[in-house]
């Protein structure tokens, strides 16, 4: 088997335990969709959080925005505003629950950093550098694949 095919093989194993699972198995998201949370997670650490600026910082469109939204406003997670100076714009605060969401998915990826970062002492600079050009090409190509898909 050549580089390129255990790369792959191993990849998709890391894959199969990413993000997604992890979050599954903190529970998490047994009722919200990963899309939902980081939704979410952007509410909470933008200014007056609107659909624009959402799917600016998410890389989506605003229609796949609106529609996260319109889940996350009917499972309690959100709530819509309006400034009183400005009846045509509406933002997004998080509710309660949604900020309990909020908490623990920080606490779930700062946790995940640290065990991250302690990986990659094991490799040098150069190593890094490699790792972080294959990372960021892949990423580019999730993000343009994943755009479309949301729904």
């Amino acid at each position: 088997m050549n580089q390129a095919l255990k790369i792959l093989d191993i990849f998709i194993k890391i894959q199969e335990n990413s993000d997604v699972f992890r979050h599954k198995g903190e529970g998490l998201l047994d009722e919200i969709s990963l899309a939902e949370v980081h939704c979410i997670d952007w509410i909470g650490m933008i200014d007056h959080p609107n659909v624009t600026k959402i799917s600016e910082k998410m890389g989506l469109t605003r229609g796949g925005i609106s529609r996260i939204s319109k889940r996350l406003l009917g499972k309690g997670l959100i709530e819509s505003y309006q400034e009183p100076d400005n009846n045509k714009e509406i933002y997004f605060q998080l509710t309660k629950s949604g900020q309990s969401v909020y908490d623990e998915h920080k606490k779930i990826h700062n946790q995940a950093r640290q065990e991250w970062l302690a990986f990659f002492k094991h490799y040098s600079d150069d190593e890094q550098a490699t790792i972080l050009r294959f990372f960021t090409e892949i990423s580019a190509l999730f993000d343009s694949e994943s755009a479309d898909k949301i729904d």
